[in-house]
């Protein structure tokens, strides 16, 4: 019987992964697009998210109390701080850095949580993720080759990295957490805290959140319904049947995909040697993802 649900796992799973690619490729074309500082951008994502999931938790649950105790309570708002510097440092750099060169950096953080399963969940690593991986990375890398790309400013370089480190420990913890939480749960306290954080790091900056176009505030909506539900909460989804550097592996393809809608929408060309890397880079996504792991043989996503 488990061996005839493995190909509808595996097709339900990739299927999640379409989802998800399609929904955070989106994310940095709407920040530039919007006319937002980062700050408002990443405050109203996951403000607007967390009240659009917190409303689906009560009318699905029925309740309205959070079913949380004190260990996990507390991870999930380290979670959501980490969340906060993530987008703030990621979206700044967009305002300084080709978008095809600040995804590549960010997403470099499956590398960092595949390590993180590792050492911290004690969990082996197969020889096609360490493949598929690796040649994302190598991929991720070939995109900052000068023939590739323009040369970059470092200071928006160090700010996606430092955003690709934010993501690591976000997605690592949502990873412990969802162990033994509900999503809704999980993703509700962790969306409204990084919203709490962003909007005192705005007050203490004296950043105006509030007075935007109506067109800006549509921005900010799709940001929370596509990269953020239909992104992040996915692969919060995913994080309790698959390892954290297997959920956030099809984050490697954001620079594609990004690329695309860039190229669709803002005219930007993708040339030859652009081409290839990308093919490497969605390659490395479909050799790591035939590997899922899941805790529970019998568990599906």
């Amino acid at each position: 019987m488990a061996e005839t649900r493995r190909p509808i796992r595996l097709l339900r799973t990739a299927v999640i992964f379409a989802v998800i690619l399609v929904s955070i490729s989106s994310s940095s074309l709407l920040v530039v697009a919007s006319g937002a500082t980062a700050v408002a951008c990443a405050f109203w994502r996951v403000f607007l998210a967390s009240a659009m999931l917190g409303g689906t938790m009560v009318l699905r649950q029925r309740r309205t109390g959070l079913q949380l105790d004190q260990r996990r309570l507390t991870w999930s708002l380290v979670s959501g701080g980490l969340l906060a510097v993530h987008f703030l440092l990621w979206m700044e750099s967009l305002f300084l850095i080709p978008i095809a060169v600040s995804t590549t950096v960010v997403v470099t953080y499956p590398l960092f949580t595949l390590l993180i399963d590792h050492f911290l969940f004690r969990e082996g690593i197969g020889r096609r993720q360490i493949f598929g991986l690796a040649a994302g990375f190598i991929g991720v890398l070939l995109f900052l080759h000068p023939q590739i790309l323009p040369a970059a400013d470092l200071h928006g370089l160090l700010l996606a990295f430092g955003g690709a480190l934010g993501a690591t420990g976000y997605f690592s913890i949502g990873r412990l957490v969802r162990r033994t939480t509900d999503v809704l749960q999980y993703t509700v306290v962790t969306y409204a805290s990084a919203a709490a954080f962003l909007l005192a790091y705005a007050l203490f900056r004296g950043e105006d959140l509030w007075t935007y176009a109506p067109q800006t505030y549509a921005f900010f909506v799709m940001l929370a319904v596509l990269p953020m539900i239909g992104g992040h909460t996915l692969i919060n989804y995913l994080l309790r049947y698959v390892k954290t550097s297997v959920a956030t592996a099809i984050a490697l393809g954001e620079p594609v995909g990004a690329s695309l809608l860039a190229y669709l929408l803002l005219q930007q060309q993708v040339d030859g040697p652009q081409g290839v890397v990308m093919a490497v880079v969605l390659s490395s996504i479909a050799v790591t993802i035939t590997q899922e792991t899941t805790k529970d043989p019998h568990a599906s996503p």
